[in-house]
C-alpha cells in the first residue's frame, strides 16, 4: 500500500515536471516578444511626447489624424478593432488566432494619438501586442484551446508587467482581469515566467521606468485605517464613473455617427477646441500620458480640479475611437484625486497620491490584488498596506462596471446581484436596461431568445462523478490527465452542438452511493456533475458515437423533440414563478417600509 502511494506521488510530480518543462521555453519566448514590443512602445511614446511638446501646433492635426487611424482600422483592422475586449473574449472562448496585424496597427495608432495630442495611456497597447504576438505561437506549437487560453493570459501578463516595470502585478493581472471575483490558477506559472522575462527584456533594451516615491508613510492606526477606507470609496466611485463615462461617449458616438472613421475626427475636434479655447498653457498637462503631473502629485499640492481635467480629456479621446490605454490616465486621475483629498483627509498628500494611483485603477479594472502588488512593487510594503485597503474598498464600490466590457462576473460583489454571475459586463449593462419580465417575453418555447424553436431539438444530459477522468488513448497523455467534464465540453463544441452547460453541483449522489455535499473550500471528488447538451439530434448522436469509449461510466438521459420543448416550458414556468415571488417579496417589504 505504501509502495502504491509512493509511485502515485512520483507520477504526480513527474507529470508536473513535464508540464512545467513544456511551458518554460514558451513562456520565455512570450516574455521576449512582449518585452521587446513594450520597449519599442515606450521609446516611441517618449519620442512622440518630446516632438509634440516642442511643436504645440501639431494638436491642430489631431482630428484629421484620427480620421486616418479610423480608415486604417476600417480597411485593415476591422477584425481587431475590439482590442483588449477581443483578447478577453478569446481567453474565455478560444476560437481563432488573433491576427498578427493587431500589433503594428495598435502601435501605430497609439503613437499617432500621443504625437498629435490625444489623452491616452499605454497599457492597452502593451496588452494587445503581448497577447497578439503570443497567440502566433499557438499554431507552430500545435496548442489545443485550453493551452491557447493559457498562452493568451501569459501574453497579457508579459505586456502589462513589462510596460510598467511591475512583474508581480503583471503576472497576477493576467489571471485576475478575466473574471470579477474569481482566479484561475491554471496559468499561474506561465504568467509569472512570461511577466518576469518580459520585464527583464524591456530593461535589457535600455528602457527605464518612471520612479514614484511616497515620501511620508505614518504608522497604521485605527483612525488612518478608517480614512483609507473613506479614500477607497472615493477612488472606487471615480473609477466607476470613468468607465461608465467612456462607454457612454463611445455608445453615443456609435449611435449618432454611423461612419466609424468620422468618430475620432469629431473627438479630435473637441479636444483641439478645448485645448486652444481654454488655453494651451492650462490644458497641456492633460494631453498624452501626463507623467510629469503624476510625479508632481507625490511631491506637493496640485489644483483640486486636475483629476477632472484628465478624466474629461481621456474619456473623449478614447470614447471617440482613438487608440491607447486607460491605465496611465487612471494613474493620473487617481494620484491627483488623492492629492486633492489630502485637503480633507488627514493623511499625507504623497501617501494619498500613491493610494489613488493604484486604487482608481483597481476599481475601474476590477483587479484589487494586482493593484495592491503594484503598490508594493512601486512604493514599498508600508505604503502598500494603505494602498491595499484602498484598492479593496475601491473594487467593492465600483460595482459591476469596468473599462473592459468583455470582463465577466465570476462572483458577484454584492448579494443582490448574484443573477449577473457568468455574464460579461456588456451583458450586465444590457440586462439592467431591460426589464426582466420584458426579457422573459422574448424567450420562445424552446428556451431561446428570439427566433423560432429548433425543429429537431434534442437535449442530452450526462451524469458522472467530478473525479471522472478522460481515458487516455496514448501513453504520454497519462502524465497529464484531463477531467472528463472539460474534455466533453470541447468535444461538444467541435461537433457543432448549439449549447453546452456543465452544471456546478452543490450536493447529490450517483448509483445509490453515499451522499456528497459541497460544504468546504475544496469540494468532494465524489460530487456528481451534469453536462447538458442542446442541439440538433444528428449532432448529438454524432457526439455520442465519437465519444462512446469515454462515456462507458456515464449515465445518459435523452429528451427528444416535443419532450424537449415541454421540458423547456417547465423551466420557463419556474422562472416566471420565481420572478413573481420576488416581486411579491419586494411589494411586501416596500409596504412595511411605508
Amino acid at each position: 500500500m505504501f509502495e502504491n502511494k509512493f509511485r502515485r506521488s512520483n507520477s504526480e510530480q513527474l507529470s508536473l515536471l513535464i508540464e512545467l518543462g513544456r511551458w518554460i521555453p514558451v513562456s520565455a519566448l512570450v516574455g521576449v516578444l512582449a518585452g521587446s514590443a513594450s520597449a519599442l512602445l515606450l521609446v516611441s511614446l517618449e519620442f512622440a511626447t518630446k516632438v509634440r511638446e516642442a511643436h504645440p501646433w501639431m494638436i491642430l492635426l489631431l482630428a484629421p489624424v484620427g480620421g486616418v487611424v479610423g480608415m486604417l482600422y476600417k480597411h485593415l483592422g476591422a477584425s481587431v478593432e475590439a482590442g483588449n475586449n477581443l483578447i478577453l473574449d478569446q481567453v474565455h472562448d478560444p476560437t481563432k488566432t488573433i491576427p498578427l496585424r493587431m500589433t503594428p496597427l495598435i502601435l501605430l495608432g497609439t503613437f499617432l494619438t500621443h504625437l498629435f495630442g490625444g489623452s491616452a495611456g499605454r497599457e492597452g497597447t502593451a496588452i494587445q501586442t503581448g497577447a497578439s504576438l503570443a497567440d502566433q505561437l499557438a499554431r507552430p506549437f500545435r496548442m489545443a484551446a485550453h493551452d491557447r487560453r493559457i498562452l493568451l493570459m501569459a501574453g497579457i501578463s508579459a505586456g502589462f508587467g513589462s510596460v510598467f516595470g511591475v512583474p508581480m502585478a503583471g503576472a497576477v493581472f493576467g489571471i485576475e482581469v478575466l473574471a470579477i471575483g474569481k482566479l484561475n490558477y491554471d496559468a499561474i506559472a506561465p504568467c509569472f515566467l512570461a511577466s518576469f522575462v518580459g520585464d527583464m527584456v524591456t530593461r535589457a533594451w535600455g528602457v527605464h521606468h518612471t520612479l514614484y516615491v511616497v515620501s511620508d508613510t505614518p504608522p497604521m492606526t485605527v483612525e488612518r485605517l478608517l480614512l483609507s477606507m473613506l479614500a477607497g470609496i472615493a477612488f472606487g466611485v471615480c473609477g466607476m464613473a470613468f468607465a461608465k463615462c467612456t462607454h457612454w461617449i463611445s455608445h453615443t458616438a456609435r449611435r449618432h455617427i454611423a461612419n466609424a472613421p468620422l468618430r475620432p475626427v469629431v473627438g479630435g475636434l473637441l479636444v483641439t477646441a478645448a485645448v486652444f479655447g481654454i488655453g494651451y498653457q492650462h490644458t497641456a498637462k492633460y494631453l498624452g500620458l501626463g507623467v510629469p503631473t503624476i510625479v508632481a502629485a507625490f511631491h506637493g499640492r496640485l489644483p483640486v480640479y486636475d483629476f477632472a481635467g484628465k478624466f474629461i480629456f481621456t474619456s473623449v479621446t478614447l470614447g471617440t475611437g482613438f487608440k491607447g490605454g486607460e491605465v496611465t490616465p487612471l494613474f493620473y486621475i487617481g494620484s491627483t484625486l488623492g492629492n486633492a483629498l489630502s485637503r480633507v483627509l488627514m493623511l499625507p498628500p504623497s501617501l494619498l497620491a500613491g493610494m489613488g494611483f493604484v486604487a482608481v485603477f483597481a476599481g475601474a479594472a476590477n483587479t484589487p490584488i494586482a493593484s495592491t502588488l503594484m503598490a508594493v512593487e512601486l512604493f514599498g510594503a508600508e505604503a502598500g498596506a494603505y494602498a491595499g485597503i484602498a484598492c479593496v474598498i475601491s473594487y467593492l464600490f465600483s460595482g459591476h462596471s469596468g473599462i473592459y466590457h468583455a470582463q465577466r462576473v465570476g462572483r458577484s460583489k454584492h448579494p443582490g446581484s448574484t443573477a449577473e454571475e457568468g455574464l460579461s459586463l456588456a451583458m450586465v449593462v444590457e440586462m439592467r436596461e431591460v426589464d426582466e419580465t420584458v426579457l422573459l417575453d422574448t424567450v420562445n418555447a424552446a428556451g431561446y431568445i428570439g427566433g423560432d424553436a429548433m425543429e429537431d431539438l434534442t437535449i442530452l444530459r450526462l451524469y458522472f462523478s467530478s473525479s471522472e477522468m478522460r481515458k487516455s488513448d496514448t501513453w504520454w497523455k497519462r502524465f497529464a490527465p484531463q477531467s472528463l467534464g472539460p474534455y466533453l465540453l470541447e468535444q461538444a463544441k467541435e461537433h457543432g452542438i448549439e449549447q453546452a452547460l456543465l452544471h456546478r453541483v452543490i450536493g447529490g449522489y450517483l448509483n445509490n452511493q453515499d451522499l456528497a455535499m459541497d460544504t468546504g473550500e475544496i469540494p468532494s471528488s465524489r460530487l456528481p456533475q451534469c453536462l447538458e447538451l442542446v442541439g440538433e439530434e444528428a449532432d448529438v448522436q454524432a457526439f455520442l458515437r465519437d465519444n462512446s469509449s469515454q462515456l462507458s461510466n456515464v449515465r445518459k438521459v435523452f429528451l427528444r423533440g416535443q419532450d424537449a420543448i415541454v421540458e423547456a416550458a417547465i423551466e420557463r414556468s419556474e422562472i416566471e414563478q420565481t420572478l413573481e415571488m420576488e416581486q411579491n417579496e419586494d411589494f411586501r417589504s416596500s409596504s412595511k417600509n411605508d
